[in-house]
């Protein structure tokens, strides 16, 4: 785009105020030019223009979301030779120089590795996942669930060959994975027949499965995505006001800011998919709620002490917190008067949770034990500089099943 000054030669000074009308009527002139040609030439130019106050300004109405319009104070005459074409932006990253932008290529580690926090814009393969695990185990100093969304990039890895490690690896850390279902299951008996696959390679106590996808409103459409995230998010809830031996599933398991669900089921169907350990989301007039409490190893074929998730967590929240709590322990004396106190102290902590509910049996001796003493410690042991303690614990079971017994009598119906 040339500007002219009246009457003059190219690439001389316009004389914008010497105009009829003044500057607003020279611009907006040479708006409506612009506008024209780019109506003459709509295949090759895709500018607009238009005034803001006494201001010019030109917007692209073609290009992807990463490209981006140069902004400019001042310009030669020749506007044109100021315009950035194909402007994008680009990943950060550390590399030789490319004209002038810099290439993007990933940082590594003292192995060799590339690290775990560094995109180059290409899709996740196994190998950026099991490195992202490697580098959170030295990075991230507590967690207890994990959630893994899924990459619709092409070429992504896909989530079932992830589950395995990132299994592996919540096992190392006491923690628990979160699963969404594959989608290509669309029915109950995709689920019944396709589980045992998705198992495969699997800690099984460490993780549970979540069926079906779950719908959010995107924009005017509704989109389907993995229920982990808004499951997590109910464990979360849960947690916080119940307590983590209180099954994350049932009515009071809503799942909140989703529209719908990708399939509904039937009781029968339910009833299908819950003894293989399927974790089902059903809708009840009082919501979408979670309603299904079972880890990867709650077949009813595996006979698992660990089939339910409260008690998996429950006993992984244990663990935990002994490991945090007892690092006092080391470097004291190894005997008797140290073994006393461990006892006392981990009676405390166990008897807290009783106290709030999380052990079933009326008294703390029903419910808990607490050994450490020279039978859990050898010599043997304490000449290694080991310490044995054996907690012990009774957990609720999630009452998954309620039995009414109904007897028809004469004139009444009596439960």
């Amino acid at each position: 785009l040339k500007l002219l000054d009246e009457g003059g030669a190219v690439g001389t000074t316009p004389v914008w105020l010497n105009s009829q009308g003044g500057l607003h009527t020279v611009l907006q002139r040479i708006a409506d030019a612009v506008n024209r040609y780019r109506n003459a030439n709509p295949l090759t130019f895709f500018w607009t223009a238009s005034l803001v106050g006494n201001r010019l300004t030109l917007t692209t109405s073609r290009g992807t979301a990463n490209t981006i319009a140069t902004i400019f104070a001042s310009t030669p005459q020749d506007i044109k030779t100021s315009f950035g074409i194909n402007t994008r932006y680009y990943s950060v990253g550390e590399g030789a120089l490319v004209q002038t932008f810099q290439k993007p290529t990933p940082a590594v580690d003292a192995s060799g590795a590339v690290a775990a926090s560094v995109t180059d814009g290409t899709a996740p393969t196994l190998a950026n996942y099991t490195n992202a695990f490697t580098q959170a185990d030295k990075q991230v100093d507590l967690f207890n669930l994990l959630v893994l969304p899924e990459d619709n990039e092409p070429g992504a890895v896909a989530l079932n060959l992830v589950y395995g490690p990132a299994s592996v690896f919540c096992q190392q850390r006491r923690a628990f994975l979160i699963m969404d279902a594959p989608t290509t299951w669309k029915t109950a008996q995709d689920a019944s027949t396709k589980v045992a696959d998705v198992r495969v390679g699997l800690v099984k106590d460490h993780s549970a499965i979540y069926f079906p996808r779950v719908l959010i409103s995107d924009g005017k459409k509704t989109k389907a995505i993995g229920a982990a995230g808004a499951v997590a998010g109910v464990y979360a809830r849960i947690d916080s006001t119940r307590g983590v031996w209180k099954a994350p599933a049932g009515v009071e398991a809503d799942i909140r800011g989703i529209v719908g669900l990708e399939q509904r089921f039937t009781d029968g169907e339910h009833g299908a998919m819950n003894p293989q350990g399927v974790n089902v989301l059903r809708a009840f007039p009082n919501g979408l709620v979670i309603y299904g409490a079972r880890t990867n190893d709650g077949d009813d074929d595996f006979a698992s002490e660990y089939k339910y998730v409260p008690i998996r967590r429950l006993a992984l929240y244990i663990e935990e917190s002994l490991y945090r709590g007892l690092k006092w322990v080391v470097f004291e004396p190894n005997d008797d008067p140290l073994y006393g106190q461990i006892r006392l102290n981990v009676g405390v902590f166990m008897h807290d949770l009783f106290r709030r509910g999380a052990f079933q049996g009326p008294k703390p001796s029903d419910a808990f034990f607490v050994k450490c003493d020279r039978e859990t410690t050898t010599q043997s042991d304490r000449n290694l500089g080991i310490v044995n303690i054996v907690v012990g614990f009774a957990p609720l079971r999630p009452a998954e099943f309620v039995i009414l017994s109904l007897q028809q009598m004469a004139g009444q119906l009596q439960v």
